[in-house]
């Protein structure tokens, strides 16, 4: 479950900004965006059930190497098909469901589409 917790946010930010690790916490905002990305992530989580801890996952974040990419921004890069929906559809789903406030999430998946199709 962390696993997932993690990988679903990380992918999106780092897609959405085309910046590594490193980069991302370097910039107050990406970095906000994705400490929100993960906190949504976990709400979902939390409200099915899932006993999560935001925290570890952050930590699990913040030991990564900086220039660690996500294989989702490998693939838009190489304008492969993306698995958009399988690893950010599933959280926006559950906010909806749960009535949990993604749009840091919404807002992602959608810059990732818009790129995607250009």
């Amino acid at each position: 479950m962390e696993q997932a917790l993690f990988l679903g946010p990380f992918a999106l930010v780092t897609s959405a900004s085309g910046m590594n690790k490193g980069e991302i916490y370097a910039d107050a905002e990406w970095k906000r965006k994705l400490i929100s990305a993960i906190a949504e992530a976990c709400a979902v989580a939390k409200a099915s059930r899932a006993e999560v801890d935001a925290a570890q996952i952050q930590a699990i974040t913040d030991g990564l190497p900086s220039s660690i990419r996500s294989s989702m921004q490998k693939d838009l890069a190489s304008r492969r098909q993306l698995e958009l929906d399988a690893i950010g559809g599933p959280i926006v789903r559950g906010g909806e469901r749960y009535s949990i406030d993604v749009s840091t999430t919404a807002t992602l998946i959608a810059v990732i589409h818009a790129k995607a199709t250009e």
